[in-house]
């Protein structure tokens, strides 16, 4: 504490449990020292953390802020890491250049926008410490990016101290998302001037730390990709910030986007090649992100051989999940030899009829619940196994004006979908018929206990026939997809 500060009296209530209120805040004070290093800018550590949050600025030493030039990485770090070491007296320099390379030898720190935050986690180091490197020219950091690593924010700290380490990593990526603050960082004469920028930033930056957490995740998912043995990487995209910072990764056309908004789809085919339409309604993260995985498989997007690193959020959330999915060990049972779902259906007409009979579950008609199925397949196949219960409504017309791939025709089949029955379609889209009674006979099928008669047909007919059948419940509003006379799955709303 600086001479010109006087310490406030204020006097403490005892508390319901014994003691008082001062005893417990000077112990809670000092657990607080104990997970920060003592600072040489002159003030008490108490001093150190704001609300319950260690403050950056207070971690970066008065001569940590290093303007150099370097011929490699690893030479980078070893400066940054020797800066640490002499700040905090902290005898092995070596000790945080190793863990700070093990670190990188997992997941490039580049988080975009020219700054990488590489990070060390060493046993018995003191609390936290940064050090920060700056070069307009930009440094060797062994990965492509649209502009040079100008910026370069090494965190040290304890080992033990693992969700204090997250929430730092976290405060710094939400500091230099802002361009101005990152050119602050880069011109200002001290160190002491960047702590102040540091500690701004961040206490600005908490109240949009969901957001920061997606970008770290984007930016490291192919390195997570490759360190889990995925080789495809699949995003779940539900925002235009999103998608924003997905537009600037470098090398973002290798993502491929996962979206329930048509207007996302549409802005995200301009960034990416491979973009999968999922329904508008609410699913369940686990559901999403089986529906959104086959969804790809049936676009050609993966394949059957891929192991795929799915990243989703919660709905309405942040992303913050990453799931491993092996598509073989998934859905290997329903593949064809070629890897396909079926070859005889066309990319987007499952999709298409995925989103369709997720819409009927939500809307239904005239405000009343509606279950139907639609199969897809050769209807000349299917022909021994259906009979027609009306007068076939789509029979006559010219193709092109039947296809279930036209917008123009969605509250045509919605209003076929009230009518007892379902819906034949071609494995390009076309609608052969609708209200149409399958009748499979006594098929051994793979349905578990819950399901009707109107599943248990949907089934059995495709365990006699090469065709896909997808259905509504009525009653649950849940969508089932079937496959040689088993289910391939079956939605679940998200939780409310």
């Amino acid at each position: 504490m600086s001479a010109k500060e006087k310490p406030t009296k204020t006097k403490e209530r005892p508390s319901r449990e014994g003691g008082s209120a001062k005893k417990k805040t000077k112990k809670r004070k000092a657990r607080e020292r104990a997970a920060i290093r003592p600072t040489d800018h002159g003030a008490d550590k108490a001093a150190d953390r704001t609300d319950g949050e260690i403050r950056l600025g207070r971690l970066l030493g008065a001569d940590s802020l290093l303007d150099i030039d370097v011929d490699s990485k690893e030479e980078l770090l070893r400066v940054l890491a020797e800066r640490v070491a002499l700040a905090t007296g902290y005898p092995s320099a070596e000790q945080i250049l190793r863990s700070a390379l093990e670190r990188e030898a997992v997941v490039n720190t580049y988080v975009g926008e020219g700054v990488a935050v590489p990070h060390a986690r060493v046993s018995s180091f003191d609390g936290f410490a940064i050090a920060i490197a700056r070069n307009r020219k930009g440094f060797p950091y062994g990965v492509e990016t649209d502009e040079p690593v100008k910026l370069v924010i090494l965190l040290v700290g304890n080992e033990a101290l693992q969700n204090e380490h997250v929430r730092l990593l976290a405060d710094i990526a939400s500091v230099v998302r802002d361009e101005s603050v990152r050119e602050e960082i880069l011109d200002l004469p001290d160190a002491p001037s960047v702590a102040r920028v540091l500690d701004t930033g961040a206490k600005k930056g908490r109240r949009r730390r969901p957001a920061q957490i997606t970008r770290m995740l984007l930016s490291h998912a192919r390195k997570i990709a490759q360190g889990v043995g995925a080789n495809a990487v699949l995003v779940a995209v539900e925002n235009p910030e999103e998608l924003t910072i997905l537009k600037r990764l470098p090398q973002c056309d290798s993502f491929i986007v996962a979206t329930r908004s048509a207007r996302i789809a549409e802005s995200a085919e301009k960034i990416v090649s491979r973009v999968i339409r999922l329904p508008r309604t609410p699913l369940g993260q686990h559901t999403f992100v089986r529906l959104g995985t086959l969804m790809g498989v049936t676009k050609g997007f993966i394949s059957r051989d891929d192991v795929v690193a799915f990243i989703s959020g919660k709905p309405d959330g942040n992303l913050d999940t990453i799931t491993v999915i092996g598509i073989w060990k998934e859905f290997g049972r329903f593949l064809t030899a070629s890897g396909e779902v079926s070859p005889k259906v066309s990319h987007g007409v499952l999709e298409r009829v995925v989103i369709l009979t997720s819409e009927l579950g939500v809307e239904g008609r005239e405000g009343k619940p509606i279950g139907t199925i639609f199969v897809i397949g050769d209807p000349d196949e299917l022909a021994p196994y259906c009979q027609q219960l009306i007068i076939n409504p789509f029979r006559g017309y010219p193709e092109e004006e039947r296809n279930i791939l036209d917008p123009t025709l969605r509250e045509t089949v919605k209003e076929f979908a009230s009518i007892d029955g379902a819906f034949i379609v071609k494995g390009d889209g076309v609608i052969h018929s609708a209200g149409t009674y399958l009748r499979p006979g006594n098929v051994e099928v793979d349905l578990p206990g819950g399901f009707g008669t109107r599943h248990r047909a949907a089934c059995a007919i495709t365990a006699i026939a090469d065709c896909i059948a997808v259905t509504l419940s009525e009653s649950t509003n849940h969508l089932t997809l079937f496959k040689k006379g088993a289910v391939v799955l079956s939605t679940e709303k998200a939780p409310t």
